[in-house]
C-alpha cells in the first residue's frame, strides 16, 4: 500500500544517505549509525501515523466475523498497540462483531452460559505488511445484546462510536493518543472509566441522554459544556435531569498530559 511504500521508501533513502556520507569520507561504519537513525524514523512513522486522518472505510477488504453464537450478552477486550481503529456498530444480525482482515489480527472467543467472551489483538498498522490494506482496523459490534469494552491502545488514533451499541461498561487505557469517542443513545445506565496518558480526547454525550461526569484534577486542560452539564461540585459536572432520565451515562476520567473536551 502506500503507506508500506512511503516507510521503505524513507528506509532507503536513509541508507543510501549512510553510504553517501560514507563514501565521501564523514562516517567510518554504516550501520554503526544506520541502525540508530533507523529507530529514529520508526520511532517518528509511529507518532505520525496515529494522528493521521483516519481513512474512509474500505469496504472491498476481506473481512473476518465472529458469530454471536445466541449469546445474551458480551465481554470484549481490544488490544492494540499503535495505529489507526475505529469500533462502531452495524454487524448483520446474528454476528457479535466483523473486522477487516489483515496479517496482526489475533481473535479468540468462548461462550460461558449466556455470556460470549472475546479477546481482540491488533498489530500496530504503522508496521509495513502488517495490518489492513486501509491501514485502519475496523470493527463492526452487535447492537443485538449488551456489551463491556476494554480497550487498551498505545499511540493512537481511536474513534469508537457506540452510539448504536447496548454499550453497559467501557474501561478506556489509551497512551499518547487521540480520542474520539460517543456514548450510547439508548442505554438506561452506562459506565465509563477512561484513563490517557498525553491524549487528546474529545467525549459526545448524544442528545437525550443525561451524564454525570467526574474529572480528575490533574487534566491540564478540559472543557465541558456547561448548559448540558452543569457544574455540581469541584471536578463533578452533572445533566439536571440525571436522578430521572430515562438514557444516561457516568465517566471517570483520569488524564495526564491531555486536551479533554465533553459536550
Amino acid at each position: 500500500t502506500q503507506r508500506h511504500l512511503l516507510f521503505w521508501g524513507s528506509v532507503l533513502i536513509l541508507l543510501g544517505l549512510c553510504f553517501a556520507l560514507k563514501a565521501a569520507g564523514f562516517l567510518d561504519s554504516v550501520w554503526e549509525y544506520f541502525w540508530p537513525l533507523f529507530l529514529l524514523l520508526a520511532g517518528g512513522w509511529l507518532i505520525a501515523s496515529a494522528f493521521l486522518p483516519r481513512r474512509a472505510l474500505v469496504v472491498e477488504e476481506k473481512q473476518t466475523v465472529l458469530d454471536l453464537q445466541g449469546a445474551r450478552q458480551a465481554v470484549l477486550k481490544f488490544e492494540h498497540g499503535a495505529g489507526q481503529m475505529y469500533i462502531g456498530g452495524g454487524a448483520p444480525a446474528g454476528v457479535l462483531l466483523t473486522a477487516n482482515q489483515g496479517a496482526g489480527l489475533h481473535l479468540s472467543s468462548r461462550l460461558e452460559g449466556d455470556q460470549l467472551t472475546a479477546n481482540i489483538e491488533c498489530a500496530p498498522t504503522f508496521v509495513p505488511f502488517l495490518g489492513p490494506e486501509s491501514g485502519v482496523w475496523q470493527f463492526q459490534l452487535t447492537n443485538e445484546a449488551p456489551l463491556q469494552l476494554t480497550v487498551e491502545s498505545g499511540a493512537s488514533q481511536l474513534t469508537l462510536d457506540l452510539s448504536e451499541l447496548q454499550v453497559t461498561y467501557l474501561k478506556l487505557e489509551a497512551g499518547a493518543s487521540r480520542v474520539t469517542l460517543t456514548a450510547p443513545a439508548r442505554v438506561t445506565n452506562a459506565l465509563f472509566d477512561i484513563e490517557a496518558g498525553a491524549a487528546s480526547l474529545d467525549v459526545r454525550i448524544p442528545e437525550g441522554v443525561a451524564a454525570r461526569i467526574h474529572l480528575d484534577q490533574g487534566i491540564s486542560s478540559f472543557t465541558v459544556d456547561p448548559q448540558r452539564f452543569p457544574l455540581l461540585h469541584p471536578g463533578v459536572y452533572q445533566s439536571a435531569d440525571y436522578d430521572r432520565a430515562l438514557y444516561r451515562v457516568e465517566l471517570h476520567v483520569e488524564a495526564g498530559v491531555s486536551a479533554v473536551n465533553i459536550n
